[in-house]
């Protein structure tokens, strides 16, 4: 095929699983339901007299397509291209592929269309319905183009910075994290560089407008705003350039910087071994020669003796009682460069802080606390998510999961073990939050009560997280699969929460004329949690959970917004708590048959 082995396999391969199909279905009808029930939060069920309602309808509808679209496609775009050379990186054929006759040229830009090809085609599912919105007026069909253009644009330019961060990285985690923190960190860059440099310009389009597709988007989406079309090409241009200028610098950088430390340690200590061997041969060529010829002539030296000795004569760590939580708290087990990660974490969280202080006078400052909080919460909550799923795959692709399956190590301190691992990786990531949160109470941004609330629903909300990564690696022996369906699901239920919430406060908290909409909703949302959590390993607790967790934090949202603090404190936090509990108690007691002792390898 033309296009290359590793684009003509995934072009092959891809569609073959029926899930393929039931995703693209299943995402186009989330965006007619969702067009279903914001009409019902803005028309109801009235009588239409007004000749201008449908065409408003319509403008605001595609406003909220184009949101949702955006934020999906700069989600799972560059996790989707880092997740095609991470995965590789742990089952250790990425030095096979290395080893071929493709170019370098071949073997990323192969790449970067197997990550990518999922969700375009995800975004020209959607594009039909996009178009949907002529119909109803308020929308031109440049507007539609450009837009679609716009999302393209900014998929294109993060799957290949997704590409960039996994070649760079040798662990799965690393790779996962790091994306997502330089796509956040990239948009808040750019909104920090045009607060302090308002006037700066790019061919005639402010700097925001020119890198940050959401600020594009929105030039697009006012039909008021001049040069709306000139906005959209310079952002288009300025991405696709970025993105060419990425894949550049991976094609340049592949060889550099593969392999790495994701080698076999075999193979390392072998290359360590030959030096030392080659070293102790120079350094002793002189004293055999003097030596005469018939010492130098019996000259042996053994290849693994020397490393034996010198690994004896040091001091080796005592592990503790429970071994899987010593590895995670004593060893670097999930790469050697952590602090790069918590690193760009506390940048994002002084960018956040930032922006809370530095906006007092803001019209919404009523609002500015749940803004600063939000955001850096989902963040915490998909960094801690990511590290639960990749803890358990990335043993699974290394072969080192078959050898904790034949130890004596009980279920509990398997589990236990590496749940408490995960917080611990990601400590940052939780205290962050909590200590802002407690700073704003002290300040009195928040109410104490608010705080305490706020404090605790959070600390659930963490263990869920690290719980769900854990029971979606132990679900699902593929690993793309599992992370996919990890950070799909909390991307997704958190995503879920505050369209909830968006679509009460646009139709002004109606809920007799929102209620069957929403139901209908939030019984897709269910469908489709049960679908991601208990298809494989179904049972009552799980389907339970799947029921009940969209409907009940649905009931948390109009509670909050009816300042109703303690009812959805009660609700979330007893909803939540039998969540984790649902995912904990099957992965104890069933563990056997949940981690796959008998199957695992049939698939």
């Amino acid at each position: 095929m033309f296009a290359g082995p590793i684009i003509a396999r995934e072009v092959t391969t891809s569609p073959r699983p029926i899930r393929y199909y039931v995703t693209r279905a299943a995402y186009a009808g989330l965006f007619f339901i969702l067009m279903w029930t914001a009409w019902q939060s803005l028309v109801g069920w009235e009588d239409i007299r007004d000749i201008g309602l449908i065409a408003r309808f319509g403008g605001v509808l595609f406003q909220f397509f184009v949101v949702v679209q955006l934020v999906v496609m700069l989600f799972f775009a560059p996790l989707a291209a880092a997740t095609t050379i991470a995965h590789e990186k742990d089952r250790r054929t990425f030095v096979l592929l290395l080893m071929t006759d493709l170019s370098d040229t071949e073997i990323i830009i192969g790449k970067l269309v197997a990550g990518l090809l999922q969700t375009f085609t995800l975004l020209g599912t959607v594009a039909p319905v996009f178009f949907i919105c002529l119909l109803l007026g308020g929308v031109s069909s440049t507007q539609v183009l450009q837009i679609l253009g716009i999302t393209a644009a900014a998929g294109f330019a993060g799957g290949s910075l997704g590409l960039l961060v996994a070649l760079w990285r040798d662990r799965t985690f690393q790779s996962l994290a790091m994306t997502v923190l330089a796509i956040v960190l990239t948009i808040a860059g750019i909104e920090a560089i045009s607060y302090f440099v308002p006037d700066g310009s790019i061919a005639g389009s402010s700097f925001n407008e020119a890198f940050n597709p959401f600020r594009a988007v929105r030039s697009v989406l006012r039909p008021s705003t001049t040069g709306a079309t000139h906005t959209a090409l310079i952002f288009t241009a300025t991405s696709t350039a970025l993105a060419l200028i990425l894949n550049a610098v991976s094609i340049r950088m592949l060889r550099i910087w593969n392999p790495g430390r994701n080698e076999p340690r075999e193979q390392r200590e072998g290359e360590t071994e030959e030096i030392a061997a080659e070293s102790l041969i120079q350094v002793s060529e002189p004293a055999l020669a003097q030596a005469g010829p018939e010492t130098s002539s019996g000259l042996h030296v053994p290849r693994r003796s020397h490393r034996r000795v010198s690994r004896a004569a040091g001091v080796y760590r005592k592990p503790w009682a429970n071994p899987i939580l010593w590895r995670e708290f004593k060893t670097r087990a999930y790469g050697a460069k952590p602090l790069i990660i918590k690193g760009a974490y506390v940048l994002f969280f002084a960018l956040a802080v930032a922006y809370f202080y530095l906006n007092p006078t803001d019209s919404r400052s009523a609002w500015r606390p749940a803004f600063t909080l939000i955001p850096m919460a989902i963040l915490s909550l998909l960094l801690v998510n990511a590290q639960g799923v990749t803890s358990l795959t990335s043993e699974r692709d290394t072969g080192a999961l078959d050898l904790l399956l034949v130890t004596e190590i009980k279920p509990r301190e398997f589990i236990f073990g590496k749940l408490h691992g995960v917080l611990y990786n990601t400590k940052e990531m939780i205290a962050a939050p909590l200590l802002l949160t407690i700073w704003m109470a002290i300040t009195g941004a928040i109410t104490g009560e608010i705080a305490l609330f706020i404090v605790i629903d959070f600390a659930l909300l963490v263990h869920f997280s690290a719980m769900l990564g854990l029971h979606s690696a132990i679900t699902y022996t593929n690993s793309r699969t599992a992370v996919a369906n990890s950070l799909g699901t909390i991307f997704f239920l958190m995503v879920g929460i505050l369209i909830c919430a968006f679509l009460i406060i646009l139709g002004d908290q109606q809920f007799s004329r929102q209620l069957l909409s929403f139901l209908i909703f939030i019984g897709a949302g269910s469908v489709a949690l049960f679908g991601s959590m208990g298809s494989r390993n179904p049972s009552q607790a799980i389907a339970l959970v799947a029921l009940l967790t969209p409907f009940w934090s649905f009931y948390c949202v109009i509670s909050m917004i009816n300042v109703q603090a303690m009812a959805a404190f009660l609700v979330s936090f007893g909803i939540y708590g039998f969540a984790l509990l649902a995912m904990l108690v099957p992965a104890v007691g069933d563990f056997d048959i949940a981690l796959g002792r008998t199957n695992a390898i049939q698939g």
